[in-house]
């Protein structure tokens, strides 16, 4: 465990000033990618697991403002796995994340599509019995989307734990970034049948988003990276040894 946190050395957002996006663009992006997330779940709740068409019908409106606060949400999660390449580099740990959340990205868009397409089986004038069995036969258990819907839950959400360790061990974040997204996933793998729970568990992932967007807000602005000496003016440095020289 000591070895997975061991300090690497620091980012330096000053060697390579030409990184697009910046790297507090990147921090925006983070941030906003975990909170579309939490707000796209509280619009959802239960009902993508629902598999009756009248409860669908129902809460139309929601799951299409998740859908739509999903898809946002896969907009910004790619912005800021382009701007966090050069900032894990070095780190096996936040490389892997960083691997694994370029797979989540179009994932996290078919997870947006999924609750968007929902929404079309509860709308008037089908056939409600031909719906139902649709829907429980496509959307709910094994199918054509539990790939895409199980990456983006399940290793996506990984991918931005260990992206998020990676960022501690590049001295962005602090160590309370990572330790509030693993709570928040455990309590997700754990107790996802739980609304409240589950609302929950996305807001930690959320606050420790916040912690790690922070971090490197704060590194991007130089608050936090080493910086070089400045230069002393050629007379000064020529004064300062003769100084030396006569000492």
């Amino acid at each position: 465990m000591k070895k997975l946190f061991k300090p690497l050395p620091r980012f330096d957002p000053t060697a390579d000033r030409s990184q697009v996006p910046s790297p507090r663009t990147t921090a925006v992006a983070i941030l906003g990618s975990a909170l579309c997330l939490l707000v796209a779940e509280v619009f959802v709740g239960d009902l993508d697991a629902a598999d009756d068409v009248v409860a669908i019908a129902e809460g139309s409106g929601r799951l299409t403002a998740g859908g739509l606060t999903h898809l946002v949400a896969a907009a910004l999660l790619g912005l800021a796995v382009a701007g966090l390449g050069p900032v894990v580099r070095g780190s096996v740990v936040g490389r892997v994340g960083w691997a694994l959340l370029w797979g989540a990205v179009p994932c996290a868009g078919a997870f947006a599509m999924f609750h968007l397409i929902l929404v079309e089986t509860g709308a008037a004038g089908l056939d409600r019995s031909a719906m139902q069995e649709f829907v429980v036969a496509r959307f709910q258990g094994a199918g054509v989307w539990a790939l895409p819907v199980g990456y983006f839950v399940f290793l996506g959400l990984s991918a931005r734990l260990l992206v998020t360790i990676g960022l501690v061990r590049r001295g962005v974040a602090s160590a309370w970034a990572p330790a509030l997204f693993a709570v928040g996933l455990v309590l997700e793998v754990l107790l996802a049948d739980n609304g409240t729970v589950e609302i929950a568990s996305h807001g930690l992932m959320a606050v420790g988003s916040a912690v790690a967007a922070y971090g490197l807000w704060r590194v991007g602005g130089g608050g936090g990276a080493a910086q070089p000496p400045a230069p002393e003016p050629a007379g000064q440095a020529a004064l300062s040894g003769q100084t030396a020289l006569s000492s």
